[in-house]
């Protein structure tokens, strides 16, 4: 569940907040809504996966390792989306509306995060056969997936613009290089 509402979680921020760094914060307080509701339906034998994945060391570790790396993605998702929008052209005045929006996505995802946490809670029902293998569901791959392709998406964006951004630099440092020069 982690890994497709973290996904949904990091690209509604990075919408809604042309910043990287405060993208990245408004990620967090949902995400950790969500996992905490994952955790307790896992350790209440209501999930897929046994209790004893969430509950009993050293077999929990592997749990925990899984969501700290789930969260850099999500981290990574709206940092990086929310960094390039705001390399976007802006309007006036909208320096000041980066805090506004900040606000209004993180009122807007902990509000959607605690509707999920309760409708999660009030859904679940006890499991009485686990997995032996503790894997996730299907919908945890598709979530998965998705955070890593999203994130190699935007990684190669925001390359490519620091370098059409290096090139742009270097033609208005130098007005005689050529354009062979510059690529």
């Amino acid at each position: 569940m982690t890994p497709i509402a973290g996904f949904i979680i990091a690209i509604i921020a990075g919408w809604l907040v042309p910043s990287g760094r405060r993208a990245a914060a408004v990620v967090v307080i949902p995400w950790l809504a969500v996992l905490a509701e994952q955790t307790w339906i896992l350790a209440a034998g209501r999930g897929h996966s046994p209790p004893s994945t969430v509950s009993q060391l050293p077999g929990a570790i592997g749990y925990w390792l899984v969501q700290v790396t789930l969260l850099a993605v999500a981290l990574s998702i709206a940092w990086l989306l929310g960094a390039l929008r705001a390399h976007r052209p802006q309007r006036p005045g909208a320096a000041g509306s980066a805090r506004r929006q900040a606000a209004i996505a993180s009122g807007l995802l902990a509000t959607a995060a605690a509707v999920f946490v309760v409708v999660g809670v009030l859904t679940s029902a006890p499991v009485h056969h686990h997995p032996a293998g503790g894997s996730p569901p299907a919908i945890g791959f598709i979530g998965m997936a998705l955070e890593l392709v999203t994130v190699a998406a935007l990684g190669v964006a925001t390359i490519m613009r620091r370098r059409a951004a290096a090139r742009a630099a270097i033609s208005v440092a130098d007005p005689t290089v050529t354009a062979a020069a510059r690529q």
